[in-house]
């Protein structure tokens, strides 16, 4: 069938006008949203260990509890970048934790692992050396996560403290068992 023909076709030019305005009236929804700076960022990915990680590079404004702009660095951390291999004279503190740890709800600055950053720089016990505090928290993430996610991620960067974060009691929604949880076979105390 050739193209004139297919547009003499009335039910052809209908469809086609129906299909063209939908992708027009979207098209400007979405530069109506981006103008007024409404966005409702993805920050989660799929994960082989954990079921769901951070997404390195999300960024955008998370406004379902508090308000805060977030981004995610390019290692899936809500931190700023850290260097894998340990700087001289540092003392490295890992973080592990579930939403709390992760703290979308408030300014970066804010969060607990970055004003225990800046207190340690202020302390004179360090001698010298300064404090590096990697948060490697994530919304949903109970211990049996958490353990994955020092396994799979926290050891990588060295660090010499690594702090588990959490608040009881426990959701049902972020124990061990929910469908955010992977199911895990394990043979000779080691996961296959």
């Amino acid at each position: 069938m050739t193209l004139s023909r297919l547009l003499s076709n009335r039910w052809a030019q209908r469809l086609l006008l129906v299909t063209g305005g939908t992708l027009l009236a979207v098209l400007v929804a979405e530069l109506a949203l981006a103008a007024l700076g409404m966005s409702f960022p993805n920050f989660y990915q799929p994960d082989l260990y954990c079921g769901t990680a951070l997404r390195p590079g999300a960024e955008g404004w998370y406004t379902h509890e508090g308000k805060s702009y977030v981004r995610i660095n390019q290692d899936g951390l809500h931190d700023r970048d850290h260097t894998r291999t340990k700087p001289p004279h540092t003392l490295r503190i890992a973080i592990l934790g579930d939403s709390y740890a992760e703290a979308f709800q408030v300014p970066m600055g804010m969060s607990f692992w970055a004003v225990l950053e800046r207190e340690l720089a202020r302390n004179p016990v360090l001698k010298g050396e300064r404090a590096e505090v990697i948060n490697f928290g994530v919304s949903g993430y109970g211990t049996a996560l958490e353990l994955l996610t020092l396994r799979h991620r926290v050891w990588k960067y060295s660090p010499d403290i690594v702090l588990l974060s959490f608040l009881t009691p426990k959701s049902p929604g972020r124990s061990p068992g929910s469908s955010r949880c992977p199911r895990r076979v394990f043979r000779g105390g080691r996961d296959v």
